[in-house]
C-alpha cells in the first residue's frame, strides 16, 4: 500500500471574489522510502501540493489518503498528531529561534509529543549528531552559518523519527557548496535510513538527488517520471 495516495485533488483559493485554482485534479501515489522531487515554475502549484500533502492545508475536492486513512477521516487532534509525529518539515527560511541553542531548537517538536521530558536531551543530541553538528550543539542559532542552520532544521525534522520529510526549497537561501551539503544529508537519510522525502524545488541540479520527478504546470501534473541521471552520494554538487 502506498504511503500517500492522491486522487483528483483540487485546491481552490478565494479572495475578494477572485477564485484561483492552485491544483486542478492532481492524482499520484508515493510509496514509503521514495525520494520525490516536485518541480515546476512559480505559480505551478508545487508548494500548494506540499502543503496539502503535509496536512498544512486542506484540499478542496478529491481524495487524499495518508498511511491508509483518508484525510476526511482524521479529527483535528489526529491531524496535529500526524504532523508532529509522522511528518517532518524543512523550509527555505530555517524558522529557528535565534537566541536558543541548537539543542533547544531541535527539541521544539518534542514539546507537543508524548515523549517523556527526561528523554528529550538524548533524542535531540542524536538528531544533531545525525546531521554532523554535535560540535555546535550548545551554540545559539544566531552564531551558525546558513548551511548549519538548515542542518539544524533537518535535525529538528528528524527528532520524532517521522515517516516522511517534506522539504520546501531547502537550498533556496544557500550558496552552492552549502546546498550540496544539505542535499547530501537528505540523500543519506533516504538511501541509508529509508526516510521518505518529498522535495519541492525549482532547481534542476537539486532535483537530481531524487529518484523521481513530478512536474507541475498550472496546477496539473504534466510529467511523473523516474530520474535517470541522479546525483549519487559523494558526487560534486552541480552548479
Amino acid at each position: 500500500m502506498a504511503l500517500i495516495e492522491v486522487s483528483g485533488v483540487t485546491k481552490v483559493y478565494e479572495s475578494e471574489g477572485v477564485v484561483t485554482a492552485a491544483l486542478r485534479g492532481v492524482s499520484c501515489n508515493i510509496d514509503a522510502g521514495e525520494f520525490v522531487a516536485i518541480m515546476g515554475p512559480s505559480g505551478s502549484g508545487k508548494s500548494t501540493m506540499l502543503h496539502v500533502l503535509g496536512f498544512l492545508e486542506r484540499h478542496t475536492e478529491g481524495t487524499y489518503t495518508f498511511d491508509g486513512k483518508k484525510y476526511d477521516d482524521y479529527s483535528a487532534v489526529d491531524i496535529a498528531h500526524v504532523r508532529n509525529k509522522k511528518m517532518g518539515f524543512i523550509f527555505q527560511t530555517f524558522n529557528l529561534l535565534p537566541r536558543q541553542s541548537v539543542l533547544e531548537n531541535v527539541k521544539l517538536p518534542l514539546l507537543y509529543s508524548d515523549v517523556p521530558e527526561r528523554e528529550w536531551d538524548a533524542l535531540a543530541r542524536k538528531a544533531v549528531e545525525r546531521v554532523g553538528l554535535s560540535h555546535r550543539a550548545d551554540f545559539s542559532a544566531v552564531r551558525l552559518s546558513g548551511g548549519e542552520k538548515q542542518r539544524v532544521a533537518i535535525a529538528r525534522a528528524l527528532v520524532n523519527n517521522p515517516s516522511v520529510i517534506f522539504a520546501d526549497e531547502p537550498t533556496g537561501n544557500l550558496d552552492s557548496k552549502s546546498g550540496g551539503v544539505i542535499m547530501e544529508t537528505l540523500h543519506e537519510l533516504n538511501e541509508r535510513e529509508g526516510h521518505t522525502i518529498i522535495l519541492v524545488t525549482h532547481e534542476t541540479y537539486t532535483s537530481e538527488y531524487a529518484r523521481r520527478m513530478i512536474r507541475l504546470k498550472d496546477g496539473i501534473i504534466e510529467l511523473d517520471s523516474p530520474i535517470k541521471n541522479r546525483i549519487r552520494s559523494g558526487e560534486e554538487f552541480r552548479k
